[in-house]
């Protein structure tokens, strides 16, 4: 039970106990300057923890403050560095994204319309006997695909910059 610290409600009991035997008697002058010397050592402890708690919080508030200070510098929501990112950002996204929907428009035209029979290169597997999979379809198919993963890439892109 040293180990544990006493309530305020027992110090101020005991501070009045200590008083009220201060008062009982004349106290010798010896004894008095004794007494002086204890009380003035314990409040000067008391206040030394005081004072190193208080300076070691101050010091911890301090480091806080300049890690504020370099987030704040480095993530300036009005800064020219964040604007001149943002804007990069945005344009990469909006050319990701155009050059995706490009690619898949080119690559449906290609399969869509008709092409004259040199130009159709070699059919892979035939339908019927007039129509087949051709390597200019399969051309067609590998840039719509190419289309798709950039126009995905692009919104991919936009997210994770946020």
């Amino acid at each position: 039970m040293g180990t544990e610290h006493p309530t305020f409600s027992d110090l101020d009991k005991s501070f009045e106990h200590f008083l009220n035997e201060l008062v009982k008697g004349p106290i010798p002058d010896n004894k008095k300057k004794e007494i002086e010397q204890k009380l003035q050592e314990a409040l000067f402890l008391i206040g030394n923890e005081a004072l190193q708690a208080n300076a070691q919080t101050n010091q911890n508030d301090r480091l806080i403050q300049i890690d504020m200070n370099k987030f704040n510098r480095g993530n300036n929501l009005f800064g020219s560095t964040f604007l001149k990112h943002s804007a990069a950002r945005w344009a990469s996204g909006l050319a990701l994204f155009s050059a995706g929907l490009l690619f898949i428009t080119i690559g449906f035209i290609l399969i869509v319309t008709p092409a004259s029979p040199e130009f159709e290169i070699a059919t892979i597997f035939y339908f019927n006997e007039y129509d087949g999979l051709t390597v200019m379809d399969l051309f067609a198919l590998v840039i719509i695909f190419m289309g798709i993963f950039l126009f995905i890439r692009a919104f991919i892109a936009n997210d994770k910059s946020h």
